[in-house]
């Protein structure tokens, strides 16, 4: 997909997509776990007779914003690469790692995002206004993959308690906190062994003192 300038009948560098991985890139050494927020982009920048730019290192500005025609002001995230950040670009063609001097962590990725591109020049920006149409990022099938991830630090996802939800764990869960119930409810004790020597003073404050052999303490407060 090409884009094409719009503003103005000048004769203007237009850019072709190569291709745009629209999502969080991770990189994990054995040494180093944290990720790498930053998004790989690709083009090809040619005149308005398809002929490939110059080869040159090449200023450009990146936003992230949320339509299709949104004011730039508005953009939720902007990168400009000129002085040493210029781009380098070679028969048309550059690479670029959108988040190398302006950090993704802060975008809210989980809603429908557009791209906008400009370019300056290869000395002093001069900048010949934002190409069109922006491109909408998309993913990779890695990307839904992660989504419905099955395990989390090689742990099975389904080994871990819900706290939206009524769940049960059949290990021994050990609160070195304590509990805190926020509204007056009933705590169960479901056993098949021993409970006298559960020190159970030492962890709850009951509204109401239950039966030590039916296992239910209704309480309030701190547990």
């Amino acid at each position: 997909m090409r884009f094409i300038h719009v503003k103005t009948k000048r004769i203007l560098t237009t850019i072709t997509i190569v291709s745009l991985f629209a999502m969080l890139l991770v990189s994990v050494s054995p040494t180093e776990a944290a990720p790498n927020y930053q998004i790989n982009y690709q083009g090809k920048l040619t005149n308005a007779s398809n002929v490939a730019v110059e080869d040159g290192i090449y200023n450009m500005r990146f936003w992230l914003l949320t339509s299709p025609s949104v004011a730039t002001t508005s953009a939720v995230w902007t990168e400009s690469l000129t002085g040493g950040n210029r781009v380098q670009v070679t028969n048309g063609l550059f690479s670029v790692m959108l988040g190398s001097t302006s950090v993704l962590t802060s975008v809210d990725f989980n809603q429908t995002l557009y791209l906008g591109v400009e370019i300056g020049g290869t000395t002093t920006p001069t900048w010949d206004g934002e190409m069109s149409p922006r491109k909408i990022l998309g993913t990779v099938p890695a990307a839904f993959e992660a989504k419905n991830a099955t395990t989390f630090a090689g742990i099975a996802t389904t080994s871990f308690l819900r706290s939206d939800q009524d769940d049960s764990a059949s290990g021994l869960l050990t609160f070195t906190g304590g509990i805190i119930s926020s509204a007056s409810s009933t705590i169960l004790f479901q056993s098949t062994g021993s409970v006298s020597n559960v020190p159970l003073w030492s962890f709850f404050s009951f509204g109401a003192m239950g039966s030590l052999s039916s296992n239910t303490f209704p309480v309030s407060g701190l547990i």
